[in-house]
């Protein structure tokens, strides 16, 4: 196994420790030469491991002290919030696939929203082109959600507003984590295609109201098959979910 391996494999797991609340927020993780030893690597591997995580603003070294574990509620890493919706593999928590389903409706609404009022002439005709893509791959249902990742960042990208077109990339990202979850929503269907047809034309006409209307009409519909795909595969009764739209 090369060293960068060796360093994700330590950091990952005590990444889902300090996210679990095995180690807690003001907790020091253990000695360097103690790490080395229960990981079975080096020192260094351990080094690089902690420079991980601090990236992920789950730890901060302190002088004299030693490496001092943060709430892991302070980072917005993919990785983390990974951790939370998927405590181990093939498992969901519901609460935090719910809270994310949340966020993800309410921006997606505002964003292409602001994307109807804001689009450009230009930004028209690469959302225009973005569906043919869409359209195109409908043969092959992964090609189909790579594209409409693709469509989404264009609409971020019309609303002229970087942090939409950050907040999409990590979106996507969290999103890549979940397996073929997504896919459950995501079906190359007639109706789903119209769908974006009807967005398309209701942008073209700027009407703010009717994309606001027509987003939150889908993740009405979508976010109960998710959190019950996802309950499904988590073993957890379908009374049990709660629907946050």
């Amino acid at each position: 196994m090369s060293f960068i391996r060796k360093a994700d494999r330590v950091s990952h797991d005590l990444l889902r420790q300090i996210v679990a609340g095995e180690v807690q927020p003001g907790d020091l993780l253990p000695k360097e030469d103690i790490l080395a030893k229960t990981y079975g690597v080096n020192r260094s591997v351990v080094r690089e491991a902690v420079k991980l995580l601090e990236v992920h603003r789950l730890v901060r070294p302190i002088k004299r002290k030693g490496t001092v574990a943060l709430n892991p509620m302070g980072s917005l890493s993919p990785e983390v919030i990974h951790a939370m919706l998927s405590p181990s593999p093939g498992a969901f928590d519901m609460d935090v696939l719910a809270d994310v389903l949340e966020i993800r409706a309410e921006l997606d609404i505002h964003m292409t929203g602001l994307a109807a009022e804001r689009r450009s002439a230009e930004d028209l005709e690469i959302l225009e082109e973005r569906l043919r893509l869409v359209e195109d791959s409908r043969g092959d249902i992964h090609a189909y959600s790579e594209s409409l990742d693709q469509f989404s960042l264009a609409m971020a990208s019309a609303t002229g507003n970087r942090i939409f077109l950050m907040m999409v990339h990590w979106h996507h990202r969290v999103h890549s984590e979940l397996g073929d979850l997504m896919l459950s929503v995501r079906q190359p269907t007639q109706a789903h295609m119209t769908g974006l047809k009807i967005l398309i034309e209701l942008i073209r006409k700027q009407d703010i109201h009717g994309v606001r209307s027509l987003v939150s009409a889908f993740h009405k519909w979508a976010t109960p098959r998710l959190l019950a795909a996802a309950a499904l595969r988590s073993g957890t009764p379908l009374e049990q979910i709660h629907d946050p739209v």
